[in-house]
């Protein structure tokens, strides 16, 4: 397997390797060739003063998306974007040679500003990050707090009482995952500032282990607040449904997006290991001289205490 370049500087992307490079099967071989000629068409093509038409972008978006499915396995989300590469050859056979693979190229271009639209209509958002607020760390929104037993009671009685097909409020999700991940950031395992600023029996657990804390906000795999608007709606399905996952779209709208199985931290998961995660930061070299050293791959779990006092299975983010 070609090993991953590292991530290009902001705003800029890697040229795709050669046929010879990417060692695909002889069906990617002949997609990643379309996709080869494409970007050579795209290079040839005045820059964009708009980015969100950037075809080189757009090219190199599917290639890239390609290459990733088949290095980890994804076998669904392989075939289905090498038939959609595919199908970018069907074009006019009435058109001169020329202009039949512009016309092809064009078919690329499109399919991958599509994708790109459909990227950043789901994760991109505007709203700064959630931190922990009094909101979220009382379900009763009560003040001031109570009784960590009886604050860790309300969470356990919420999550045991939730509607899936309702979903969570933000600040409940956000109460949630920390209950269920022990009150630490699962990508660092220091724990979570607040939590230790409101009770007492985490700041003494915190001291007795010598552990760092950190502010954390809630992230999820889908936005939270997705909205139950038909453009939305429509790319979530259009990228599920690359991975045969299109019944997913529906949970996932309105609060369904604070679920448990829907928050996580972001990061590239493992092949092989279900819940296990690699961290990719844009700046490695920054990222892991950090005091304390984050991990390189962590391991989703429930914490063992928070899973004896839940009266039902707390659900972990979806792979």
């Amino acid at each position: 397997m070609m090993p991953y370049p590292m991530i290009p500087p902001t705003g800029k992307t890697w040229a795709l390797p050669s046929s010879e490079e990417i060692g695909l099967d002889p069906d990617g071989l002949n997609a990643w060739n379309l996709l080869l000629s494409a970007e050579a068409a795209a290079l040839a093509l005045p820059v964009s003063s708009a980015k969100y038409q950037d075809k080189l972008v757009a090219v190199r978006l599917v290639a890239w998306f390609l290459k990733d499915f088949w290095d980890h396995g994804w076998s669904t989300a392989f075939r289905r974007l090498i038939s959609d590469i595919n199908s970018c050859n069907c074009v006019s056979e009435s058109l001169g040679e020329a202009k039949l693979l512009e016309e092809r190229h064009e078919n690329v271009f499109r399919l991958g500003l599509g994708l790109r639209d459909h990227l950043f209509r789901i994760f991109f958002s505007r709203s700064e990050p959630s931190t922990t607020t009094r909101e979220s760390l009382s379900p009763s929104a009560s003040w001031p707090l109570p009784s960590y037993e009886q604050y860790k009671a309300d969470i356990v009685k919420g999550v045991a009482n939730a509607k899936p097909e309702e979903g969570r409020t933000h600040s409940q999700a956000k109460a949630d995952a920390l209950f269920r991940d022990g009150y630490k950031c699962v990508m660092t395992g220091l724990y979570d500032t607040d939590t230790l600023m409101n009770f007492c029996e985490f700041r003494a657990k915190a001291k007795a282990e010598g552990a760092w804390n950190i502010g954390t906000e809630v992230a999820h795999i889908f936005l939270n607040g997705a909205r139950s608007d038909s453009e939305y709606t429509a790319s979530a399905k259009a990228l599920l449904s690359l991975f045969g996952l299109e019944s997913m779209a529906d949970k996932l709208l309105g609060n369904r997006a604070n679920n448990l199985f829907n928050v996580m931290t972001l990061c590239e998961a493992i092949p092989g290991e279900e819940h296990a995660y690699k961290l990719v930061p844009r700046d490695p070299h920054i990222f892991f001289q950090s005091i304390p050293t984050p991990p390189k791959q962590i391991k989703f779990a429930v914490d063992p205490q928070s899973a004896i006092d839940s009266e039902v299975p707390l659900d972990l983010p979806s792979p």
